[in-house]
């Protein structure tokens, strides 16, 4: 069995630490967890990472976890590549499962397990790992899909990328020249 490395932002919460009322956590990413989500999501800069979850029960052996976070990016201009500074702020809802249940629920060909479907979700039920969820990790998550996968300095456009060394073309003979200069002769 291969573990994997730790996440860069880690919060784990252990399901038995989840009142029937429910847990909110407050979390502030360090300045040493900023720098490795950084290096993480080739950002060249990650301010700020902090805001707030609520972990539930669900499902009877599940989890709900509610959150928001706010963050401040600089990323590169996919033009340029000058500094573009972004502030973000998420909302997120994700819900977790026995990571066991999940396998049963997709057990395959003769599998008499009910698939799990939550409509108020858009994406399916996350694995619960021994008795653990990671809210860090699923905020890094959560941040790495609200960052803009083009970020552009404001006023610049593709057509205004810098320019490169122009290519030398090669002046090639016209194929049907010989044909060309037989013709002139008759």
């Amino acid at each position: 069995m291969t573990t994997l490395p730790k996440p860069e932002f880690s919060i784990e919460l252990s399901l038995d630490d989840i009142p029937p009322q429910g847990r909110e956590i407050s979390f502030e990413a360090t300045a040493a967890e900023r720098a490795a989500l950084t290096k993480r999501f080739d950002l060249i800069e990650l301010k700020s990472l902090k805001g707030t979850a609520t972990a539930k029960h669900w499902r009877r052996l599940g989890v709900a976890l509610e959150g928001r976070f706010e963050a401040e990016v600089v990323q590169a201009c996919v033009v340029t590549l000058e500094p573009v500074p972004a502030k973000l702020s998420e909302k997120f809802k994700v819900h977790y499962l026995p990571a066991e249940m999940l396998e049963e629920a997709v057990g395959g060909p003769g599998s008499e397990r009910e698939i799990i479907i939550d409509t108020d979700s858009e994406e399916p039920p996350e694995p619960i790992e021994a008795g653990h969820i990671d809210v860090g990790e699923m905020v890094a998550e959560q941040l790495a899909l609200a960052l803009d996968p083009y970020p552009r300095k404001p006023g610049v456009s593709v057509d205004e990328a810098p320019a490169s060394e122009p290519v030398k073309e090669e002046k090639r003979p016209n194929p049907f020249a010989v044909l060309e200069k037989l013709k002139k002769k008759d």
